[in-house]
């Protein structure tokens, strides 16, 4: 028996069985295997389709259209395409109820593969004639839109050729438009329209039909589930508003007149629109109005509190010069406009009277030279000789400082648009000026000078190297202060890298000559600072460093000296790099003197300087291939180990050759070396030592191959501790160690960390222990700036933090502390939720939000800055679980705003009152109101500034609750 669909009373059916909807597939299937013709379908559908009840007919569309979208895009021939197109045009002109099944219909049909795109012309034709588009429902209108959209991707050219028509067709559909999903389809889609459709004498109407919307003053609801945001539909409007050239004009009188409103959304919205459209008009469109947009500009960049429209406001200014620069060798315009901002601000230097001042003045001032290379040579070129006048007639200490920062700035901005040689003369005038400022005797002045001279070193002459050298070298040898001597030796550093020759001759042999040691240590070791630092050159590196090590290998007495500056400089990876360190190492065997120096001292040498060589050590062997680092265990890991299993004493010498190893270094003896670290880490007394075979253990766990070394080394492991003994003593190491074991697990990503981290909560349970169980936590979550890191080849997750926040909730919820031990367990909460990414905790905000609330309640400082950064996070977010709590959460705020034993903890705790203030619905607030403007009196005369200052922020919103005006229940 043939299907219903095969027959005539198709149509009857559509009209009175709703259930046919449940066919579909079973028409698509027999359509697509070819055994029926879809043109036969509508025939035996005419009866429904043509039928005189609109609300017929409506069904038989909505069928039919319904069938279309099942049927695969490529399947439909031409010809058949052809006839369902010129049936749904005629439907056009049905009646209303029929349109928007038609609609979504022919939107279907354009997207088919074999859709003749000349079928579209008399589509639109007649749609723009027939349907008022604004008068349909949202989703009607969104696929007239999508359907002007695909058939201009589908071929350009042919939506071109439609003309005027279909610009007008546009116009009219989308003119009334307001619902913000459609606006914000419309806004996307328009950019590529005006790019490509010529709009002829309809230029006006469409700039008019766009600007309607501008600025754009709009809420979404709170009850939308896909709300359209104001700054999505502002940032889509902003292309729309500048897509032609033809706009330029009136775009221009829009911003402006919208730019010198009161409202700031719209200052905004208006200065993004000006730097967009710097992208898209020549710059004669500008030109009339300058003066105008200059006026606005200035304006809000010197809004004296709204950083936002500063930023935007140069942002614009700069995108403005940008633009303007294009026409610098065809008109004066430009340069007018820029001399113009240059004796503005000129005027504005002059009257400064604060750092301030001259600051803000002078960003409007370095946002023009950066805006292009022809600015930039303007602006420096007048600016150098000005400041530098400036500098010499004010006699403000701090301005003047200021004043040699801004001729940095200008000189790296020259350097960056490469004019340097176009302002050469310019450029030199700035070197005397800083030889000026670094014969001052003022700290101020020395410290700017010497950074001056830093960043313009290119234009240092010979003859001024003497008097920078006399002046530098005598800070180094009788200054105390140590931002003016890192500062000394940072600009030594550049200086020798220009002049290698005179700087060798000046200081490394002359007046810092390394053979001439002097008995005052403190002068002594500055020189030594300053010569490791000159190390780093390839031209100062064979003579210093063969002097140094020599001094190592010789003098007792000088040696640790020249220990600790090869140990501040080689650190610094910014001045060595590791294809240097390995070279040091290479051509004059660092290590090894080291090694021996320590080998001598270290049963006599003070720990600070023990460290620095176990430090200089380690850095070194980071920065070696593994070849180099095998030869080096090679030479001197057997002797070690050997002291080491007779005094412990020698075990930091062994920690700092293994803990640098790349990951593929290992051999036989490393067994031997981990239960020698165990035994060490558990029964040590001293405390250095303990933490350090600690540290090597958790080396040896994260960077062991996975497999079978690995596996090795953990059962090894296990087997050892399991073999301990449980006296109270040996007890606290293992938890100790226990936190490095899981530290150095989690890093490697591997979930045995489990074991480990379960361990040390049970620890928490215990009064006698729970502090070093608490301190495990902090060990796992904390960053060690010497071990565990990728510059000691770790193995290190990016998302080791999440876990551990993730794994030790987990493990809490089976958790009960007593009482004794609930502070701590707080503070053991505290150091993994100060180390999570804030955004982890908005999943688990219900089983932190009592931990927070409890923590409010104890007196230990650092539990209670934490906790009240996490509770500052979740009022920002506004979680109504806050706000639920008011009445537990706000008197203890108010309590902790008199801590006494913590200043951080008053203002943190008044800035959480604060906040509460300004984020949460009136309503919730007010009946707290009196209370707390009562309670918060007293922080008013707090002994501390700062704390003063948030109280009276804090007091001051509350007392706007419920103000006249106030717009908190939106």
């Amino acid at each position: 028996m043939e299907p219903i669909w095969f027959k005539e009373v198709l149509a009857d059916e559509i009209i009175k069985n709703d259930d046919i909807i449940n066919e579909m597939q079973s028409i698509v299937t027999d359509i697509v295997s070819g055994h029926i013709d879809i043109t036969r379908i509508v025939e035996n559908m005419a009866g429904v389709l043509t039928h005189k009840d609109s609300e017929n007919r409506e069904k038989g569309m909505r069928f039919f259209t319904n069938l279309l979208k099942k049927i695969p895009q490529d399947f439909l021939t031409v010809t058949q395409i052809n006839f369902i197109s010129k049936f749904y045009i005629d439907r056009l002109k049905d009646n209303h109820r029929v349109i928007p099944a038609v609609l979504d219909g022919y939107l279907t049909i354009v997207g088919m593969k074999h859709f003749n795109i000349s079928l579209c012309g008399e589509y639109f034709s007649v749609l723009f004639r027939e349907i008022a588009c604004q008068s349909q429902l949202r989703q009607d209108r969104l696929n007239i839109y999508l359907t002007m959209q695909i058939t201009m991707d589908k071929d350009m050219e042919y939506m071109k050729s439609l003309g005027p028509d279909f610009v007008f067709g546009l116009i009219s559909s989308m003119d009334g438009e307001r619902d913000p999903r459609n606006l914000l389809f419309l806004f996307n889609f328009l950019p590529k329209f005006l790019a490509n459709i010529p709009l002829g004498h309809l230029v006006d109407e469409m700039f008019e039909v766009i600007s309607c919307y501008y600025p754009i003053d709009f809420h979404p609801s709170p009850d939308d589930p896909a709300a359209v945001s104001r700054d999505d539909l502002a940032l889509a409007l902003c292309p729309c508003l500048c897509g032609v050239q033809e706009f330029g004009e009136q775009c221009l009188v829009l911003l402006i007149e919208k730019l010198d409103s009161s409202l700031r959304v719209a200052k905004l919205d208006s200065l993004r629109l000006l730097a967009e459209s710097c992208k898209k008009f020549k710059p004669e469109t500008y030109i009339p109005f300058l003066k105008a947009l200059w006026s606005s500009l200035y304006r809000e960049i010197s809004h004296k509190t709204d950083e936002e429209l500063k930023l935007a406001a140069h942002e614009a200014l700069s995108a403005l010069i940008a633009n303007m620069a294009a026409s610098y060798n065809t008109d004066q315009s430009f340069e007018n406009f820029v001399k113009g901002i240059i004796i503005s601000m000129q005027t504005s230097l002059a009257e400064s009277t604060t750092v301030a001042q001259f600051v803000e003045t002078s960003r409007v001032l370095l946002s023009t030279a950066n805006s292009s290379k022809e600015s930039c040579f303007i602006v420096t070129k007048t600016m150098i000789p000005a400041i530098i006048s400036y500098y010499e007639f004010k006699t403000s200490a701090k301005l003047q400082v200021a004043s040699l920062e801004f001729l940095g700035d200008l000189y790296d901005l020259a350097k960056c648009w490469d004019v340097v040689g176009d302002i050469d003369k310019q450029a030199n005038e700035i070197i005397p000026l800083c030889l000026t400022a670094v014969s001052e005797p003022t700290k101020e002045h020395q410290m700017a000078g010497f950074k001056a001279l830093i960043r313009t070193i290119d234009v240092l002459k010979p003859d001024l190297v003497l008097p920078f050298v006399e002046i530098l070298i005598h800070i180094v040898q009788h200054s105390d202060d140590h931002d003016i001597l890192l500062v000394s030796v940072e600009t030594t550093n550049a200086i020798a890298r220009k002049y290698p020759e005179l700087i060798m001759d000046l200081v490394v042999k002359g007046k810092c000559n390394i053979e001439e040691m002097v008995d005052n240590k403190s002068i002594l070791q500055k020189r030594l600072n300053l010569l490791s630092n000159l190390a780093s050159i390839d031209d100062f590196t064979r003579v210093i460093v063969e002097e140094m090590l020599k001094i190592i290998t010789v003098d007792d007495k000088n040696a640790y000296n020249v220990v600790k500056a090869l140990n501040g400089s080689i650190s610094n990876t910014s001045l060595y790099t590791e294809e240097k360190v390995t070279q040091i190492e290479s051509d004059h065997g660092l290590i090894d003197s080291i090694l021996t120096w320590l080998l001598k001292e270290i049963k006599s040498g003070s720990k600070e300087s023990l460290v620095h060589g176990y430090t200089l050590i380690s850095n070194t062997m980071c920065s070696l291939p593994s070849e180099k680092q095998k030869a080096v265990l090679e030479r001197h890991s057997s002797k070690i180990m050997e002291k080491c299993q007779n005094e412990a004493v020698y075990y930091p010498l062994l920690e700092c050759l293994y803990r640098s190893l790349h990951q593929n270094v290992y051999d036989s003896s490393y067994l031997h070396i981990l239960n020698l670290s165990l035994k060490i880490a558990i029964n040590n007394d001293n405390e250095f030592i303990k933490t350090r075979a600690c540290c090597l253990v958790a080396h040896f766990l994260n960077k062991a191959e996975f497999g079978q070394t690995f596996e090795l080394l953990y059962e090894s492991l296990k087997s050892y501790l399991s073999s301990c003994s449980k006296d109270e003593n040996i007890c606290l190491s293992l938890i100790q160690l226990f936190g490095w074991i899981a530290k150095a697990l989690i890093l490697r990503g591997s979930d045995l960390f489990m074991f480990w981290l379960q361990k040390i909560l049970i620890t928490l349970s215990n009064p006698e222990c729970c502090q070093q169980g608490a301190e495990a936590i902090r060990l796992i979550v904390s960053d060690q700036p010497d071990c565990l890191n990728a510059r000691h080849h770790c193995r290190t997750s990016l998302l080791y933090r999440q876990r551990i926040f993730q794994s030790f909730a987990n493990l809490s919820e089976k958790f009960d502390p007593i009482s004794e031990t609930k502070e701590t367990y707080l503070l053991c909460w505290a150091y993994v939720l100060e180390k999570a990414p804030k955004s982890v905790l908005n999943n688990e905000v219900g089983k932190i939000l009592p931990l927070v609330v409890d923590s409010l309640d104890s007196d230990n400082k650092d539990l209670l800055v934490v906790m009240i950064d996490v509770l500052i996070y979740f009022v920002q977010a506004k979680n109504i679980l806050v706000a639920q709590s008011f009445q537990t959460i706000l008197p203890r705020l108010v309590k902790l705003s008199e801590y006494v034993k913590s200043m951080d903890v008053r203002i943190k705790s008044l800035q959480c009152l604060h906040e509460i203030a300004n984020s949460y619905k009136t309503a919730l607030l007010l009946p707290y109101k009196t209370d707390l403007l009562f309670d918060l009196a007293p922080s008013l005369d707090d002994k501390k500034r700062l704390v003063r200052n948030m109280a009276v922020r804090a007091r001051t919103r509350w007392y706007l609750v419920g103000a006249p005006g106030e717009e908190k229940d939106e």
